[in-house]
């Protein structure tokens, strides 16, 4: 696989390479690194995360039943924070799908993979999915409106894919990586590499801010009725 995977490789320019997340190591972890996860997996994590995160909360209040809950002896701290958990809890299933067939794929084919590589793995989609989810929910509990949230959520998960990508074909632009959010994700090849510790606080900040400020806008504004 790896020769005839390089071979196909050498027919495409370099720049194209790096868009697509490969590098020079052709190995099975290689080529997971930069088809699975650069490309399919936080494309799949960050879809489901904006939209989980976008619409749980954000639809109760433009569907006008938010109401039948706040009516009940509940605070919005409550309320708020219980739907963000249950935003964590979906993005955990799926990230946990994720791992599990990566370890029943390394099972049946001897991919090469140890279970660090697949923990790895599963946990970094876990924190992308978590912080594009967190980006969503913090706009619904700002703006109340579904389609802003998905349009924040999507627009940042976009911008940090184009900019991930342009900073590694033109060098003079290289400072575009500290703008996206898959630079932070993915830049260390995590399933190879582990992730960056550095790089993990960020989006864990990043999240942590969203959390923190969307409660305190919820708890301010005036909710629709």
């Amino acid at each position: 696989m790896e020769d005839t995977f390089s071979q196909v490789l050498d027919l495409f320019p370099e720049p194209i390479k790096k868009i697509a997340g490969f590098g020079d190591d052709l190995s099975t972890a290689g080529f997971l690194n930069g088809e699975f996860m650069h490309l399919i997996g936080p494309l799949i994590m960050g879809a489901f995360g904006i939209t989980i995160g976008s619409t749980i909360l954000a639809s109760e209040e433009e569907n006008k039943t938010i109401d039948q809950f706040l009516s009940l002896s509940i605070s919005r701290t409550r309320y708020y924070t219980e739907k963000y958990i249950s935003l964590i809890i979906l993005v955990f299933l799926l990230s946990l799908v994720f791992s599990i067939t990566l370890l029943l794929s390394n099972i049946l084919f001897d991919i090469n993979l140890t279970m660090h590589n697949i923990l790895y793995s599963g946990f970094c989609l876990f924190i992308y999915g978590i912080t594009t989810g967190s980006i969503s929910y913090f706009s619904g509990a700002f703006f109340a409106k579904v389609s802003i949230s998905v349009g924040i959520g999507g627009g940042v998960a976009l911008i940090g894919y184009v900019f991930d990508s342009v900073y590694k074909t033109v060098s003079s632009l290289s400072y575009l990586k500290y703008f996206s959010l898959h630079y932070y994700y993915n830049d260390n090849g995590v399933i190879m590499n582990g992730f960056d510790i550095l790089h993990l606080f960020i989006m864990l900040l990043i999240t942590t801010f969203c959390y923190f400020f969307g409660l305190l806008i919820f708890n301010k504004r005036d909710i629709k009725s």
